[in-house]
């Protein structure tokens, strides 16, 4: 009920986790050994690894925003074998973490907001994995990484869905600890509202979809949908400008 009543009062204001994550970095290397919840990190990286197979080998130019630590940078250097790698995250932290795990000659590391001019340019193949949702509005995320694709290229990513979110933040955090993290939610929610989005908390930083309605926003954002992968807590993809 707090997290339902919350998300209905946020759905207006786009999420803004900057000052937030410019903190701190996903650490996705301890997540993956939590039970159940890091088993489907490994699905992501399962059906990200399958889709760059089957639509992203020899791909040229690589630009990928939210990178972290690096996981899905080192998977594109290996499996579509660019000529060049960009990658771009608000943590200086997780910056430091992916220079030393990606292994490329023509790798540039950029620390910065994906909404700024970092002069960036288009490329190839562009990605997004596990930070859409985190990054803003999803329509006007999407929107913006569509602005980096060249002519052709494609855009890989994934979104983390709403439709079994209670279930994955149990998992992952625990009972009590979501229960409390709903309430801080709903705080920052009425604060929010009570401020016009003056006053953003730090407890709202995410813009989640239902599974269904996934497919039907690519549809109406990009030209073309080549592949798209359903899991429990998230759907993958790949897109053609």
């Amino acid at each position: 009920m707090m997290a339902g009543a919350g998300a209905r009062i946020v759905r207006r204001y786009p999420p803004d986790g900057a000052a937030y994550w410019s903190q701190r970095f996903w650490d996705r290397d301890t997540l993956e050994q939590v039970p159940v919840f890091g088993d489907q990190l490994q699905l992501v990286k399962k059906d990200i690894a399958a889709l760059m197979t089957r639509h992203a080998t020899d791909i040229g130019t690589v630009l990928e925003f939210g990178c972290g630590t690096g996981e899905f940078t080192a998977m594109a250097a290996e499996l579509a074998r660019p000529t060049e790698i960009t990658a771009l995250d608000i943590s200086p932290q997780a910056i430091e973490i992916a220079t030393r795990r990606v292994d490329h000659p023509a790798l540039k590391m950029v620390c910065g907001d994906f909404w700024a001019d970092h002069g960036l340019g288009q490329a190839d193949m562009v990605m997004c994995v596990d930070a859409i949702h985190h990054l803003g509005n999803v329509r006007q995320v999407l929107r913006r990484l569509k602005s980096f694709l060249a002519p052709g290229a494609i855009l890989v990513g994934n979104l983390w869905t709403i439709d079994h979110f209670h279930e994955e933040q149990r998992h992952k955090h625990g009972s009590f600890r979501h229960l409390v993290n709903c309430a801080k939610f709903l705080g920052g929610a009425l604060m929010l509202r009570a401020t016009n989005g003056r006053v953003r908390p730090a407890s709202y930083r995410s813009h989640l979809l239902r599974s269904r309605e996934v497919e039907p926003v690519l549809r109406q954002e990009f030209g073309e949908v080549l592949e798209v992968i359903p899991a429990r807590y998230f759907v993958s993809f790949v897109v053609k400008a």
